[in-house]
């Protein structure tokens, strides 16, 4: 069994069909919602971790991406831009997980893995250099 993050974008044509329910009984699929954005019948953000077997993940996003909704896997639902990053350390100041840390050059390090994405760092970046996936 492996588990992915993915982010879904609904357009408006895709909004209103039993999905959740095709990639839980036809494939037997088991996910967790993390986040999710609506505007009322016109678009949609999903942000799902997704549980199951290799093939059946794999057939579950062909079947989604078959159906007009863009699936796109994510590591982490925080994003450091190394361009706008001046390496200052305010993040890794309110990270209590240390999914960000300062190398022995004084250079931003994100740890995905560790991150719960608490977004606490998205607010403490001065540069705003860190942001949310959605």
């Amino acid at each position: 069994m492996i588990t992915k993050k993915i982010l879904l974008s609904f357009p408006k044509v895709a909004t209103g069909k039993p999905m959740a329910m095709e990639l839980i009984k036809t494939y037997n699929l088991d996910f967790s919602i993390l986040k999710a954005l609506i505007d009322d019948n016109i678009k949609g953000t999903l942000l799902l971790e997704i549980r199951g077997e290799a093939n059946d993940l794999n057939a579950g996003i062909v079947f989604l991406r078959e159906n007009q909704i863009g699936v796109k896997e994510v590591q982490s639902m925080v994003v450091v831009d190394e361009k706008k990053c001046i390496s200052c350390g305010a993040c890794t100041a309110v990270c209590a997980v240390n999914a960000l840390e300062m190398d022995e050059n004084w250079s931003l390090i994100h740890h995905e893995d560790k991150c719960l994405e608490c977004m606490l760092c998205v607010k403490a970046c001065p540069m705003r250099a860190i942001h949310a996936v959605m």
